[in-house]
Protein backbone atom coordinates (compact mmCIF):
# COMPACT_ATOMS: atom_id res chain seq x y z
CA UNK A 1 0.00 0.00 0.00
CA UNK A 2 1.39 3.40 -0.96
CA UNK A 3 1.46 6.09 1.69
CA UNK A 4 -0.35 9.23 0.70
CA UNK A 5 1.65 12.20 1.89
CA UNK A 6 -1.29 14.55 1.79
CA UNK A 7 -3.62 15.00 4.73
CA UNK A 8 -7.17 13.76 4.76
CA UNK A 9 -8.29 17.38 4.80
CA UNK A 10 -8.22 17.52 1.02
CA UNK A 11 -4.94 19.16 0.01
CA UNK A 12 -4.23 18.23 -3.58
CA UNK A 13 -1.17 16.35 -4.79
CA UNK A 14 1.34 18.57 -6.56
CA UNK A 15 2.09 16.10 -9.38
CA UNK A 16 2.07 12.44 -10.36
CA UNK A 17 4.68 10.39 -8.53
CA UNK A 18 7.84 9.34 -10.37
CA UNK A 19 9.40 5.90 -10.06
CA UNK A 20 12.01 7.42 -7.71
CA UNK A 21 9.28 8.83 -5.45
CA UNK A 22 7.39 5.54 -5.33
CA UNK A 23 10.58 3.63 -4.48
CA UNK A 24 11.63 5.71 -1.47
CA UNK A 25 8.06 5.94 -0.16
CA UNK A 26 7.84 2.16 0.04
CA UNK A 27 10.83 2.12 2.40
CA UNK A 28 9.75 4.95 4.70
CA UNK A 29 9.44 4.38 8.44
CA UNK A 30 6.06 6.11 8.10
CA UNK A 31 4.62 3.46 5.77
CA UNK A 32 1.42 2.27 7.39
CA UNK A 33 1.28 5.18 9.85
CA UNK A 34 -1.66 7.51 10.23
CA UNK A 35 -0.84 10.30 7.78
CA UNK A 36 -2.70 12.80 9.96
CA UNK A 37 0.22 12.58 12.42
CA UNK A 38 2.42 14.17 9.76
CA UNK A 39 0.00 17.04 9.22
CA UNK A 40 -0.86 17.79 12.84
CA UNK A 41 -0.89 21.29 14.32
CA UNK A 42 2.45 22.84 15.25
CA UNK A 43 3.97 21.47 18.46
CA UNK A 44 1.20 18.96 18.96
CA UNK A 45 1.63 15.41 20.20
CA UNK A 46 1.04 14.19 16.66
CA UNK A 47 3.84 16.33 15.28
CA UNK A 48 6.24 15.08 17.96
CA UNK A 49 5.29 11.49 17.20
CA UNK A 50 5.84 12.08 13.48
CA UNK A 51 9.30 13.55 14.15
CA UNK A 52 10.17 10.48 16.25
CA UNK A 53 9.13 8.18 13.40
CA UNK A 54 11.29 10.18 10.99
CA UNK A 55 14.32 9.97 13.27
CA UNK A 56 14.83 6.28 12.43
CA UNK A 57 13.78 6.46 8.79
CA UNK A 58 16.18 5.04 6.17
CA UNK A 59 14.82 7.35 3.44
CA UNK A 60 14.67 10.58 5.41
CA UNK A 61 16.95 12.39 2.94
CA UNK A 62 14.78 11.44 -0.04
CA UNK A 63 11.64 12.53 1.79
CA UNK A 64 13.21 15.86 2.70
CA UNK A 65 14.37 16.43 -0.88
CA UNK A 66 10.84 15.73 -2.12
CA UNK A 67 9.31 18.25 0.30
CA UNK A 68 11.89 20.91 -0.54
CA UNK A 69 11.61 20.43 -4.31
CA UNK A 70 7.81 20.53 -4.12
CA UNK A 71 7.87 23.46 -1.65
CA UNK A 72 5.40 21.79 0.74
CA UNK A 73 4.24 24.53 3.14
CA UNK A 74 2.73 22.05 5.60
CA UNK A 75 3.46 18.67 7.19
CA UNK A 76 6.43 16.79 8.57
CA UNK A 77 8.77 15.55 5.85
CA UNK A 78 12.24 14.09 6.23
CA UNK A 79 12.25 14.82 9.94
CA UNK A 80 11.65 18.55 9.44
CA UNK A 81 8.88 20.97 10.25
CA UNK A 82 7.41 23.43 7.76
CA UNK A 83 9.16 26.31 9.57
CA UNK A 84 12.55 24.59 9.30
CA UNK A 85 12.06 23.98 5.56
CA UNK A 86 10.90 27.57 4.96
CA UNK A 87 14.03 28.82 6.69
CA UNK A 88 16.27 26.55 4.61
CA UNK A 89 14.56 27.55 1.36
CA UNK A 90 14.96 31.20 2.31
CA UNK A 91 18.67 30.74 3.06
CA UNK A 92 19.34 28.70 -0.11
CA UNK A 93 17.09 30.20 -2.84
CA UNK A 94 19.52 29.29 -5.63
CA UNK A 95 19.09 25.51 -5.17
CA UNK A 96 17.06 24.23 -8.11
CA UNK A 97 17.13 20.52 -7.20
CA UNK A 98 17.26 19.49 -3.58
CA UNK A 99 17.11 15.88 -4.71
CA UNK A 100 20.31 16.37 -6.70
CA UNK A 101 22.04 18.37 -3.98
CA UNK A 102 21.20 15.97 -1.16
CA UNK A 103 22.01 12.90 -3.29
CA UNK A 104 25.45 14.31 -4.10
CA UNK A 105 26.05 15.22 -0.45
CA UNK A 106 25.12 11.71 0.66
CA UNK A 107 27.38 10.13 -1.98
CA UNK A 108 30.29 12.33 -0.91
CA UNK A 109 29.68 11.44 2.73
CA UNK A 110 29.52 7.71 1.97
CA UNK A 111 32.75 7.84 -0.08
CA UNK A 112 34.64 9.73 2.59
CA UNK A 113 36.93 7.52 4.66
CA UNK A 114 35.50 7.07 8.12
CA UNK A 115 37.77 6.65 11.10
CA UNK A 116 37.04 3.61 13.17
CA UNK A 117 39.93 4.03 15.58
CA UNK A 118 41.57 6.92 17.33
CA UNK A 119 43.67 8.97 14.96
CA UNK A 120 47.41 8.31 15.06
CA UNK A 121 49.33 11.30 16.38
CA UNK A 122 52.95 12.11 15.91
CA UNK A 123 55.11 10.61 18.57
CA UNK A 124 57.37 12.97 20.42
CA UNK A 125 61.04 12.31 20.63
CA UNK A 126 62.06 10.66 23.83
CA UNK A 127 63.54 12.86 26.51
CA UNK A 128 67.03 11.42 25.97
CA UNK A 129 66.89 12.06 22.23
CA UNK A 130 65.70 15.59 22.85
CA UNK A 131 68.71 16.26 25.07
CA UNK A 132 71.17 14.63 22.71
CA UNK A 133 72.08 11.71 24.99
CA UNK A 134 72.40 8.20 23.64
CA UNK A 135 72.43 4.82 25.36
Amino acid sequence: MELSLTPATGHSRPRQLSLWDRHWRQHGACAGSDTNLFFADNRSCGQEEALEICASCPVRTECLAYALDERFPYGIFGGTTPAWRRDLLHRRPHVTSWRGLLSRARAEHMNRPHRTTTPVTRTHRTQSAAHGTHN
